[in-house]
């Protein structure tokens, strides 16, 4: 269970005696393990989901016992295609027709070629729709030297948890070149169907919660290879924590008749814990009560040097410091959600951080912003990690996965998004809900992040669902949303703040490269971009403040200089906000007095401002 993984919580506020039941507890062989000689004069060809290591053994064990076999990656065939046969030197261009399979995601085979692009920054790298359904066609050019080459994408259709038929990677086995082969069954593969096999088979109470902790810890082999290129990696453990976290998410949406990405329901915590094993895979499923996540306290950072997610003793600490009126309430799981409103010339101002508490950068930056705001003389309402359940296991989460994202803890312990609660309790979203009555809020500054490399599940098609356009990076970037009739002043707004923030030194030339990356893999780059950032303005009637702008930065992984950048544009976007709002950019006439009163009056039944809106075209972060 995940709570053997950490050590000690003395400020953590876990309640009660964790106890959890056994429902599944199975070891899976691994298939190499079960690949047998084949006869003379054939060959044996293979993809499974190991690492370049575990593959070579596997073939020079086949050949000691008289077979010639070459095992190949099922994950990610056409990347490593290029990484363990392509000679790379002197390779001036490449042509790359991708498959065409009438079950994949659109754009899929392009991103599944993902980061080709960035480690290839010299080569002219194009893609071509190809007639092949499950081959990729590519032609490489050494100079006038031209070789052409058929990379196999091994995959299989199943059914998604809404039934709908995708195209998954899958092992495959062949015994001779003109042999088309036929799927292996891989553990990979195994694990993640026996999972959802026993969530779709358990009696489950009839209305949600469904459980209090659902925890899923698997034990595996697989690929963790980190690339020369930006924070990318190959990882299959991380894949198969986010393929498992949402597709339970999605089969309880769909139990419960709720669209595809709903954010309300509150199902419960689902733990999913991969870690790195050797031999057999084991699979062990529990549900019960919240195990307690025992964590080492982290030392203290110097605050504008932070190169790491701050411990909560230290966010609590500098809270202190900056002072204010507090007005903390409590976590679904009982730790403090800090809050504060600080003194100083009124602008309507809220701030914001860790909504989503993988998303780590926020946190910092918010920190920051506020102590510069404090020198200016501004009053604001600040509410630097808003999800501290989620903190507490993204923490314990990354004492095992530092490089991980893990989705898992993006939601509250009560597995919905704290934004878009309509009701009470509203638990975690008070402290909001009150930063916007105290200040009369004009402008929330909500400060968000996502993946700093590929997103990938493959288990239900490759491409995340409805998410397709977070599936990899395209650096800092601003999402406005607006109450009806406040497009112009948006639009203004926003080009000015670009304009500002991208003088962060660095920034410009870390968004340039990730945009022109973003453009080969997905054909298109169809977001309008002001000063190197992508700046997208939505229409969104159910948000409270008249204006929530959300910053998104890459970060959801990233450690050092790439952190330290990662904050001091996060305070950037706050402080030059502040300073437009100063200014005059925004209407805080009638607007907001109307929202204010609304407030304090108490008539107000919408959520505590929405993140990404329902009608919002962006896929959500």
């Amino acid at each position: 269970m995940l709570s053997s993984d950490v050590t000690s919580d003395p400020a953590g506020s876990d309640k009660g005696t964790s106890r959890l039941d056994i429902l599944l507890d199975i070891q899976l062989p691994k298939a190499v393990d079960n690949l047998r000689p084949v006869r003379p004069g054939q060959s044996l060809e293979v993809w499974v989901f190991e690492d370049e290591s575990t593959r070579r053994s596997a073939e020079a064990s086949l050949a000691a016992a008289g077979s010639m076999a070459r095992l190949r990656s099922a994950y990610k065939p056409l990347l490593h295609f290029f990484l363990e046969e392509v000679e790379l030197t002197g390779l001036s261009a490449v042509t790359i027709r991708t498959p065409s399979h009438r079950s994949a995601a659109i754009g899929r085979f392009e991103l599944e070629a993902y980061p080709l692009a960035g480690l290839l920054p010299a080569v002219a790298l194009r893609f071509e729709p190809g007639a092949e359904e499950l081959h990729y066609h590519v032609i490489l050019e050494h100079g006038t030297r031209h070789t052409e080459h058929r990379v196999f994408a091994p995959n299989r259709e199943r059914r998604n948890p809404f039934g709908d038929t995708v195209l998954v990677p899958c092992g495959w086995l062949q015994t001779s070149p003109a042999d088309a082969g036929i799927p292996l069954e891989t553990e990979y593969e195994a694990a993640f169907a026996a999972v959802m096999d026993l969530v779709a088979q358990q009696n489950w109470p009839d209305s949600p919660p469904y459980f209090d902790t659902l925890s899923i810890d698997i034990e595996t082999g697989g690929i963790e290879h980190r690339l020369l290129y930006g924070d990318e990696c190959i990882s299959t453990r991380e894949a198969l924590h986010e393929d498992l976290y949402f597709s339970v998410l999605e089969f309880f949406q769909h139990r419960a008749g709720l669209p595809p990405g709903d954010r309300t329901l509150r199902l419960g915590q689902v733990l999913p814990n991969i870690r790195q094993g050797s031999g057999p895979t084991r699979v062990c499923v529990a549900a019960g009560n919240t195990p307690k996540l025992i964590q080492l306290p982290d030392a203290d950072q110097v605050l504008d040097e932070a190169v790491r997610p701050l411990d909560p003793r230290q966010i609590a600490r500098e809270l202190d410091a900056i002072g204010g009126d507090r007005f903390d309430v409590a976590s679904h799981q009982g730790r403090p959600v800090l809050a504060a409103q600080v003194a100083g010339k009124p602008i309507g101002l809220v701030i914001s951080a860790g909504q989503h508490a993988n998303e780590t950068s926020g946190v910092v930056g918010a920190l920051r912003a506020a102590r510069t705001l404090q020198q200016r003389g501004f009053g604001f309402a600040l509410i630097p990690q808003e999800n501290p359940d989620g903190h507490a296991l993204h923490r314990a989460l990354r004492a095992t996965n530092p490089r991980h994202m893990h989705h898992a803890a993006r939601f509250t312990a009560l597995g919905d998004d704290l934004a878009f609660r309509t009701h009470e309790p509203f638990i975690e979203l008070e402290a909001r809900r009150d930063a916007y009555r105290r200040v009369g809020a004009v402008l929330h500054v909500n400060l968000h992040g996502y993946p700093a490399h590929e997103w990938t599940r493959p288990h239900t098609g490759y491409v995340p669902r409805g998410s397709q356009q977070w599936a990899i990076p395209k650096g800092f970037f601003f999402i406005l949303n607006h109450i009806p009739g406040l497009q112009a002043v948006a639009e203004t707004f926003v080009r000015a703040l670009a304009a500002r923030v991208s003088c962060t030194l660095g920034l410009r030339a870390f968004n340039e490269a990730q945009l022109s990356v973003f453009k080969v893999h997905t054909g298109s780059l169809d977001f309008p971009v002001h000063d190197s950032i992508v700046c997208i303005i939505k229409e969104s009637p159910e948000q409270i403040p008249p204006f929530m702008l959300v910053t998104e930065y890459p970060d959801e992984t990233i450690y050092g200089d790439a952190f330290r950048l990662a904050h001091t544009v996060q305070m950037a976007a706050v402080v030059e906000a502040a300073a437009l709002l100063d200014e005059g950019l925004l209407d805080r006439s009638a607007t907001s007095v109307g929202v204010a009163t609304e407030w304090r009056s108490g008539t107000s039944s919408r959520p505590g401002g929405v993140a990404h809106s329902p009608a919002v075209s962006v896929p959500r972060s």
